[in-house]
Formats: C-alpha cells, structure tokens, sequence
C-alpha cells in the first residue's frame, strides 16, 4: 500500500538466535481481516509458529508485541498495545494487555509490532528507534528489578523519554507468573500482568524492549475523527463508571462490587466482610492519593498516586486490592501500596500471586500443607507481613516461593493432598476479583475464555449490572442471577471486546460501537461496517480457540472451580447463589457452531475464513 493510515505498515521480526532482523511490510488483507493488534497477533503466532504443542519456555515459542491501527491516534483511549505468546502458565493460548504510552511510541519509532523468535546466548535488550531495531548488551540490566531497569536503559541511551517494556527478577527466573512492565517513569507502571509473558521474554534472554520514534500516525480524515471526538466527549465523561474512575480510579468500585457479592474474601468463602477501609475513597479521604494521571489521549485520567511515608507510588488498582487484600483477609492501604510495589518491581501479576497465596492459606488451614513443608513459615489469615515476605519469595523463586511463583494449579498439584479443590483458575490462569456467582455470565466467560479465566474478554458482568448495549443487538435487562440467554450475550461481547483489544482501545472509555465502526473508517481510510468488525471479532477469537484445541484444549477444559458451582456464599449479595454451567455452555455451543467438544464446526470456520488454519493447526473438524 503506498499510504497507511492509522497504521504504520510495518512488523519487525527478530531472532535473537540469529541476530537477525527484518522488517516486513503489513499485508493489506491481513490488516483487513484480523484488524490489528490481538488479532494480528494470532494469525502471526499461529503462521510463525511451527509446534502448537511447543514448551512455551522453548526459545522458537513466537512473542508479539502489537499495537492497533488506533493505537497513537487522537482517539480516546488509544494508547494500548497487546503482548502475546503461548502460555507458559496454561500451555495455552496467552496474552496481556497494558496502557500508558510505550504502544504509541512504537508506532512513532515506525512499526505496527514486533515479533520475536529464539533465544539470545546472554542477556539483551532491544532498542527500537526511527525504523531501526538494535539487539544490545543487557548483561549490566540482568538482575535489576523493573524501575531499576528503566532508569539504567533511559541513562545509557541518554533519552529521558524513550519508553521502556521490561521484566524484572521474577522474568528472569522463569515464574510463570511474570508480567511485563512499561511506563515506569512517574507516575509509575503499567503493566502487562496476565499468563506469565515475563517468563517468555525471560526465557528468550530479553531483558527488555525500548522505544522511541520521532514519527507520527497518519489519519486519513482528522477533521471528522475530532468532529465525532467533540460529540462524544460529554457522553463518555457523564457516565456514572467514568466518574468513579475519573475520582478514585478502579479502586472506586470497590464498594459497589462487594455489594453485589462480587468482591471475593477469604479465597471466595466469604460473602460479608470489612471492606471499607480499602475502597478507593478510603485512599481519598485518607490524603494518601495526591494526583491523577492519564494514559494517551485519555480524558478520564484513572491512573492515581498516592504518597506514603514521603515516598510516591502508584496507587494500586481494584484488581490488586481485592487479590492481596481481601482475599488474603488484609483490610490495610499502605500495606497494599507496598505489596502492588513489591510486585511491580519483580513484574508479577498481582492477581495470580494473591489467588496462589490464599489456596496456601486455606491448604495450611486445612492442614493440607504443613509447617516444615513451606519452610518453617506459617500460614495465617490477614498476616500482612508473611504475604509480603512470600511476595519477594516468590519473585526470587526461593524457598517455598518457588512453589508459589508456579501458579495455582501447578502449585496445588505439586502439593496434592486434595488442595487442587482449593485451586481457584480456569485453564491454568487464576480467577481475577469477580466472583461468577454474582454474575451467572461471568461464570461462562471464565469457563471460555481464551486464555483461561479472564474478567477482561467480554466484561459480560457490566450487561449483567445492566447496560444494554444496543448496537450489538443486546436490546433487553438482564438478570445477573439467571441463566437462559447468557449463551448469545457472552458470545457477542466476547467478539465485541477482540474487536476493542484488536484496534487497541481502553474499555474504560466507553465508545459506542457504531462510533468505533465510524472512527476506524475516517482514521484508516478503510471502510468497515460494525456487522464486519463484530464479525472480524468472531474470526479473531474463533481462530485462538483453534490453537487452543491444536495445544490440547477441549470440552473437558470448560470448566470452573467447583466451588463456584456447588458451594454456595452464606452471606452477602449472592447468598446461596452457584453457577448454573451446564446448560450456559450448551447454549453458547451451539450460537458458536461448535461441535460437543468445543472444537469449531466446518460451518463456521467457512463463514470466517478459517478452514485453511484449521489444516495448519492440524485440527481435526466435523461438518
């Protein structure tokens, strides 16, 4: 194409094996089909790689980093990227997703992504700059946690401004739990956090990825994208979320969640508890949050710093409270501004680490795990100081941290004893802070998702809260705590939310989707209606069920932890509620066209285009 808009029309590829790298130029029809960012992705991943069934620590395991054709555009919201790569944490499909500024100063240093292949013989870091990708020395980086790193790469380039994505020790050490961590810079990280990327990149010897571009992304019609911008501006700012988090950041729903019995406790046994003191007006009125911060072209600025004992951090978000705060039993803020540090600096994902920590709680309480087995340390509900000292464990891989930073369900099966029970994941990756018995759909979006269970791949609790969502044929209110429907409703937010992770948007900053449909037209020059991004979202998510079933994901793997479907909260807004799976999974089987093993049936593979990747990924289909 002569002239991209919205899109740079570049993807470097390097094998650090090889010290090799080469710049290809984006295909038009790729673009076209998968859109971009998680979308392009997959089709990279599934064509580069060569064994879906590969140990993802294998260094021929393929990691992308992939912006949207938004990505950089004066588009609310459009300041992501999408890392990807098969899962070492769920042997699956993997993928994290992180804000701030890193994606759009890749796309100024002039590539839409970058793939990565092979393994280093010593540690390195890449250094991308005005069309140029350096493989350099990072042996003086290997060690340093991910501020150390920052600051180490920002003064050896001598560019305060570059943007840096990188792993700390727990990467380094190969914790399936790694995540990796941009933007460090005041006002503090974002972070790629979920299915132990950080281990990939560590496992490839690749310390980092610094950008930096002089460049600009090109809009095709600037006027009318500012002109549909201007008219959206009072819509998105007057809606009730947007205030919550515009004030208080994601921490600002803590109270509205656990009223609805959303908000786990005690390894989500408990349904009542003292939630006050962590909610994110709590932070306020406390004087702890000093300022707010944005990503690109973000009107909300959700982003809060709180400062502690004369020292500044990022205040943590709803997510990390709830992980190392309530579901460990730990009602304390500084504790949790403390705790989100510790696993900013050794880049952990903070969900997994507390969903790990409270099964070892409750296995101890059990007596499922024993003093001498975990080191001579003790298990107790709400010891702050403990959690904080299994954290830096962990990140070191030491001791029975070691254990821990292998995720839940490797942890609990190293263990045994029964303690699996207690193992609260889907596929592998550990359930974020939304409890499915508050919200039934939410039950079958963990059981379906892509990369295991995941809040953020339909967000299918906000229908359920009750928003209709229009322009996606989701006309009617919906019971939180009923069943029947939810099969359509998860499918078609689960292609909505490719369609957002794919172009990239913030799912903060609530566009309506014929808006989407519309900004994407006048910012690429590319036409596409909302029935075609919807159905691009279908390809895009059916072609990563695909790798799934070629890695060894079936029907047997659409699952929750049993104590979502059997084992009822006593208390608390979802008092005596369990999931009703069984005939949510029927439903949605068939809306999908999937056969009684989940795999995808010939019908829909041909209406998306996909048959041919069925063949590559070796998946057997039925008619």
């Amino acid at each position: 194409m002569s002239q991209w808009y919205g899109y740079v029309g570049k993807i470097a590829f390097v094998d650090l094996s090889r010290e090799k790298v080469d710049a290809r130029e984006l295909n038009p029809e790729d673009a076209n089909a998968f859109i971009g960012g998680v979308g392009l992705a997959a089709k990279i991943i599934v064509e580069e790689l060569e064994d879906p069934k590969i140990d993802p620590l294998n260094p021929e395991n393929v990691l992308v980093f992939m912006t949207g054709p938004l990505t950089g555009t004066p588009v609310y919201g459009s300041g992501r990227y999408v890392v990807a790569a098969k899962s070492p944490l769920t042997g699956a499909w993997g993928e994290a997703h992180a804000s701030g500024y890193w994606g759009v100063e890749l796309k100024k240093a002039g590539f839409d992504g970058i793939v990565i292949k092979g393994r280093a013989s010593d540690p390195v870091y890449l250094y991308v700059h005005d069309g140029e990708v350096e493989i350099r020395d990072a042996s003086k980086l290997w060690g340093l946690d991910t501020f150390e790193t920052d600051e180490v790469v920002r003064k050896e380039l001598g560019d305060t401004e570059v943007k840096v994505a990188t792993i700390g020790r727990a990467g380094e050490r190969l914790a399936r739990i790694a995540c990796i961590v941009s933007d460090v810079q005041p006002p503090g990280p974002r972070v790629a956090g979920r299915a132990g990327l950080g281990a990939v990149m560590g496992s490839k010897n690749l310390k980092a990825v610094t950008v930096r571009g002089t460049g600009k992304v090109a809009v095709k019609d600037s006027q009318r994208v500012v002109s549909v911008l201007s008219r959206l501006l009072p819509l998105i700012t007057s809606f009730p979320v947007t205030q919550i988090l515009a004030t208080y950041g994601t921490a600002g729903e803590v109270e509205e969640f656990y009223e609805y019995g959303d908000m786990p406790a005690k390894n989500f046994t408990l349904g009542e508890f003292d939630y006050k003191s962590i909610r994110g007006q709590a932070f306020k009125e406390r004087g702890l949050v000093i300022r707010s911060h944005g990503c690109w072209a973000c009107p909300v600025k959700c982003w809060k710093v709180v400062k502690i004992n004369g020292r500044e951090m990022r205040a943590p978000e709803y997510e990390t409270i709830a992980a190392l705060g309530s579901l460990l039993m730990i009602y304390d803020p500084e504790y949790l501004v403390k705790a989100n540090e510790i696993c900013n600096r050794y880049g952990m994902d903070t969900i997994s680490a507390g969903v790990t920590i409270a099964w070892a709680m409750e296995a101890y309480e059990k007596g499922l795990l024993t003093k001498e087995e975990i080191g001579g340390l003790e298990l107790k509900w709400g010891d702050k100081e403990t959690v904080l000292r299994l954290l830096k464990m962990m990140g070191e891989r030491e001791g029975f941290g070691k254990i821990l930073s292998e995720g839940v369900k490797r942890a609990s099966a190293i263990v045994g004893k029964g303690s699996e029970e207690l193992a609260m994941h889907v596929k592998g990756l550990e359930v974020p802070m939304h409890d499915p018995r508050a919200f039934k759909g939410m039950g079958l979006q963990y059981a379906t998702s892509n990369r295991g269970a995941c809040h953020l791949q339909g967000l299918t609790f906000r229908i359920e809260q009750g928003l209709r969502m229009l322009d996606l044929g989701i006309h009617e209110r919906v019971d939180r705590f009923e069943h029947g429907g939810k099969g359509r409703i998860v499918a078609t937010m689960q292609a909505w939310h490719e369609v957002v992770e794919s172009l990239v948007l913030c799912k903060f900053i609530d566009i309506p989707p014929a808006h989407v449909a519309g900004l994407y037209t006048f910012v690429t020059g590319m036409r596409k209606t909302l029935p075609e991004l919807l159905t691009a979202g279908r390809r895009i998510f059916t072609l990563k069920r695909l790798f799934n079933v070629a890695c060894g994901i079936a029907r047997k793997d659409d699952v929750l932890p049993k104590r979502f479907l059997k084992e009822p909260l006593k208390e608390g807004g979802a008092q005596g509620q369990v999931v009703e799976l069984e005939p949510m999974l029927k439903e949605y089987y068939e809306y999908m066209k999937w056969d009684e093993n989940g795999v995808p049936r010939k019908e829909a593979l041909e209406e998306l285009g996909l048959l041919d990747y069925a063949g590559k990924l070796g998946v057997s289909i039925s008619s």
